[in-house]
C-alpha cells in the first residue's frame, strides 16, 4: 500500500495491496492528474500563509493577558495541586481521558442514549407510585362540638360514603354535577395523537378552563388532580404530579366509559370538608339516598363540590348562589327546562342541611375547633368533643327575638345579627344576619376564650372551668369587630346597599350587641337593633329574677333604657331606587336570559332557546364583558358586548325568536335568519 505525495490518506484504490518490500510490488498508479495536485498544493499554502497571519495578530493580545495571569499563577498552581490530589480528581480525568479518544458523534449518541434512559427510568418510577383509582384511603373522625350544659351544637370530622354505580344516583344529581364540573363531559371526544398530546398540555397547566373543552374531559381531569392525585386548587405541583396527571386521565380515557367515570368522580368528589361521596353526602346533610335527591338539593350537592372548602351548614347563603349558577348551567346543557329551574331556585331558599342552626351558620362552632386543633397537633384523633360557652338558654332567646323582628319587617331581604359576649370574653350567643364571623385575630381570642374542655378519644386533654375578667372597653371593641362581621351582607345579596343599625347595651355581667338592617326598619320592624335587644333583655330578666328589689331595679334601669353615651340611631328613607346598569362577565342561563353579577336579568326582546344554541351562546360570550341598561321591566335589560346588540346577535343567528312588541331591528334580525334558515328556522 502507498501514499500520494504531498496527501495524508492511503490509495485504497491501488490493486497491489502488498508492501513495498514484498516481492512483486509495484508503484500504484496516482488517480489524480497533475492539475489537480497543483490546486492541492496552493490550498496548502494559502492555509500555511493564514496560519501564520493569526499568530502574528494574537501574539501581542496573548502576551498582554498573560501578564495578570502570571501574578496569580502560584496562587492557582497550589489550588491546582491540592484539588488534582484528590481521588475524585484522578478518576475524573481517566473518564475525561476515555472520553477524549472517542470521536464526538459518538459522545453525542451516548449522552442522547443516557439521557433516554433517564427519562425513561423517571416515568417507570412514575407509573410505579400511581395513585389508586379508588382514591386516597380516609379514616372515619368525628369531632363534636357541645354547649355549656354539653348538648351537641355541630359535628365535624371526616365520612366516606359507599362506592354507588352511576345508575344508583338520581338523574338531577348527575346533570347537577356534570353541570358544575363539566358541562361538555359528553361531547364527543378521540384519544387519537391530538388528544393525547392536548392530555399532556392539560396536565403541565396550573389552572383547568371552564370553557368550552380543547383537551382531555374537565371531569377527568378534575378527578385525577383534585380527588386522585390530593393537589389542591392553586398549590404547586412538581412534575412527577403533572406527568402522574397525564397518565392517570390516559388510563381512564381509554380504560373506562363515561358512566364509569362519572360515577368514579361522583363517589371521590368532596361535599364540603371531610365529606367524601355523593353517598355520603345524601345522608349526612339530607338524610336520604343518594337515588331519591330533588332538583334542588341536587343543585345543592353539585355547588358544594365545586366549592368543597364551604361549609355545609355554615356558607348556606353562599351556597345558595352557587347552586343557582348550577341551575342556570342545567338549562343550557338542555337537562331542564325554564319552568323547573325557576321552581327549583324558588325551594333553594328553604333547602339547608339537617345540622343547619343559627349557631352554625354564625361560625362560632368552626372557630373552636380551629382554636381546639392547634391543642391537639397536627393529628386530629378519631373521636373528640369540645365544649364551649354557648348557653342554649340564651341561644334560644336569641333566636326568639330575631324572628320576631324579622316576621314584624315582613322578611323581603331583612337581616337581624345578635352577639353576646359574657365577662371573660367569650361568646353566650350568636345570631348571623349576614356572612359567619371571619377568621382573625380577635375572633381567635373569642374562641379560645369560649373553649372550656377537650376530651381525645375519651381522655380529658384540657379544662379551663374559670376565666378572669376582660375589661369593658376592650370587650366592647372585640365585639363590635365580631358583630361587623356578623352584620356583613353575603355576596350576591339583594340589599348589598343597605345600612344596619346598632345597639350594644348590658344584660346583666353581659355585654350584647344588635344589628337589624334599614329594609326592617321601613317595614315596620320599630326601632329595630334597640327593640331586638329590649326583647332578648326583658327574656333574660324573666328566666333569671333579681333576689332583692334594688337589684332588680338596677336590672331594670339596665335593660329599659339605652346605655348612655350611646346616640340613638337616625333611620332614613332612601326612597325608591332605579335598577343600575350592571357591567361583567355574565353567564348564559339561555340565549335570552343571562345572569350578572348575582342578578338574572332577560334580554329585551327575545324568547330565549337552551341546550345546544345555549352552549353555543355560552361560547360566543366566553369572557367577554357586556354592558347591560334597564329596558322598562323589573329583569329586562338590553345588553352590549362591544357595538354588538346581544339581542340582535341572538336573532340574527336564529338562536331564539322575537318577542311580540320587538322593535323594528330586532325583527329585521329575525326575518334575515328566516331568510337563510339559521338556527330555530332551519
Amino acid at each position: 500500500m502507498t501514499t500520494q505525495s504531498g496527501r495524508d490518506w492511503l490509495d485504497l484504490a491501488s490493486p497491489n495491496l502488498a508492501g513495498p518490500d514484498l516481492p512483486g510490488s509495484r508503484p500504484a498508479p496516482s488517480r489524480f492528474s497533475t492539475a489537480q495536485r497543483e490546486v492541492s498544493d496552493r490550498l496548502a499554502r494559502v492555509r500555511t500563509g493564514a496560519a501564520g497571519a493569526a499568530r502574528a495578530v494574537l501574539s501581542p493580545v496573548m502576551a498582554a493577558a498573560a501578564v495578570p495571569m502570571r501574578r496569580v499563577a502560584p496562587a492557582w498552581q497550589g489550588a491546582a495541586a491540592r484539588v488534582g490530589a484528590h481521588p475524585l480528581a484522578a478518576r475524573a480525568a481517566g473518564a475525561a481521558q476515555r472520553a477524549s479518544t472517542l470521536p464526538w458523534a459518538r459522545v453525542l449518541v451516548l449522552a442522547a442514549l443516557g439521557a433516554a434512559a433517564l427519562a425513561a427510568l423517571f416515568l417507570i418510577w412514575c407509573a410505579a407510585t400511581l395513585p389508586p383509582l379508588s382514591g386516597p384511603a380516609s379514616v372515619t373522625r368525628t369531632l363534636t362540638v357541645q354547649a355549656e350544659d354539653g348538648t351537641p351544637i355541630a359535628r365535624r370530622g371526616t365520612t366516606r360514603g359507599r362506592n354507588l354505580p352511576a345508575d344508583a344516583v338520581a338523574p338531577a344529581m348527575r346533570a347537577a354535577f356534570l353541570s358544575a364540573q363539566d358541562p361538555w363531559f359528553e361531547d364527543g371526544y378521540r384519544l387519537d395523537a391530538a388528544g393525547i398530546a392536548a392530555v399532556i398540555g392539560q396536565a403541565f397547566r396550573d389552572t383547568i378552563s371552564d370553557g368550552p373543552r380543547r383537551g382531555s374531559p374537565r371531569l377527568t381531569q378534575r378527578l385525577v388532580r383534585r380527588d386522585l392525585i390530593g393537589a389542591p386548587p392553586g398549590a404547586p405541583r412538581s412534575l412527577a404530579d403533572r406527568v402522574r396527571e397525564a397518565m392517570l386521565v390516559l388510563r381512564l380515557q381509554a380504560g373506562e366509559d363515561r358512566a364509569r367515570i362519572l360515577a368514579r368522580a361522583l363517589d371521590l368528589a368532596r361535599f364540603g370538608p371531610g365529606l367524601i361521596g355523593i353517598d355520603a353526602a345524601a345522608r349526612t346533610l339530607f338524610g336520604k339516598e343518594a337515588a331519591a335527591l330533588g332538583t334542588a338539593e341536587a343543585a345543592y350537592l353539585a355547588a358544594l363540590a365545586r366549592a368543597p372548602g364551604l361549609q355545609p351548614d355554615r356558607d348556606v347563603t353562599a351556597i345558595r348562589a352557587l347552586a343557582r349558577d348550577v341551575l342556570d348551567g342545567m338549562v343550557m346543557r338542555g337537562d331542564l327546562s325554564a319552568a323547573k329551574a325557576a321552581e327549583a331556585g324558588r325551594s333553594l331558599d328553604g333547602i339547608a342541611p339537617v345540622w343547619t342552626t343559627p349557631v352554625t351558620r354564625s361560625g362560632f362552632p368552626d372557630l373552636v375547633l380551629a382554636e381546639a386543633a392547634d391543642r391537639l397537633g397536627p393529628d386530629l384523633p378519631q373521636d373528640a368533643t369540645i365544649r364551649t360557652t354557648l348557653d342554649r338558654d340564651l341561644q334560644a332567646m336569641a333566636e326568639a327575638a330575631a324572628e320576631r323582628r324579622l316576621e314584624a319587617a315582613g322578611r323581603g331581604g331583612a337581616r337581624a345579627s345578635l352577639l353576646i359576649l359574657g365577662p371573660d370574653g367569650s361568646v353566650r350567643a350568636a345570631v348571623a344576619g349576614g356572612t359567619p364571623l371571619p377568621d382573625t385575630p380577635k375572633a381567635r381570642r373569642a374562641a379560645s376564650a369560649s373553649l372550656r374542655h377537650l376530651g381525645r378519644d375519651g381522655r380529658p386533654v384540657y379544662d379551663r372551668l374559670v376565666a378572669g375578667p376582660v375589661p369593658e372597653a376592650e370587650r366592647r371593641t372585640a365585639l363590635l369587630a365580631l358583630l361587623a362581621g356578623l352584620a356583613r351582607p353575603p355576596a350576591g345579596a339583594e340589599d348589598a346597599a343597605s345600612r344596619d343599625g346598632l345597639f350594644v347595651g348590658t344584660i346583666g355581667d353581659l355585654l350584647a350587641g344588635t344589628t337589624v338592617s334599614s329594609a326592617a326598619a321601613e317595614n315596620g320592624a320599630g326601632d329595630g337593633p334597640e327593640a331586638l335587644f329590649q326583647d332578648v333583655a326583658a327574656q333574660w330578666a324573666k328566666a333569671h329574677p333579681a333576689p332583692e328589689p334594688r337589684e332588680a331595679r338596677e336590672s331594670a334601669r339596665e335593660t329599659g333604657s339605652m346605655p348612655r353615651g350611646t346616640a340613638r340611631p337616625a333611620w332614613q328613607n332612601p326612597g325608591e331606587r332605579a335598577a343600575p346598569v350592571l357591567h361583567g362577565v355574565p353567564r348564559v342561563i339561555d340565549t335570552g336570559r343571562l345572569r350578572l353579577d348575582g342578578q338574572a336579568l332577560r334580554l329585551v326582546g327575545v324568547e330565549g332557546q337552551g341546550g345546544s344554541y345555549a352552549r353555543e351562546f355560552r361560547q360566543y360570550l366566553r369572557r367577554r364583558e357586556v354592558t347591560c341598561q334597564p329596558a322598562g321591566g323589573p329583569d329586562l335589560y338590553r345588553c352590549r358586548a362591544g357595538d354588538q346588540d346581544l339581542s340582535e346577535v341572538v336573532l340574527f343567528n336564529g338562536a331564539g325568536r322575537a318577542t311580540p312588541g320587538a322593535s323594528p331591528e330586532l325583527q329585521a334580525a329575525e326575518a334575515n335568519a328566516k331568510a337563510r334558515k339559521a338556527g330555530v328556522w332551519q
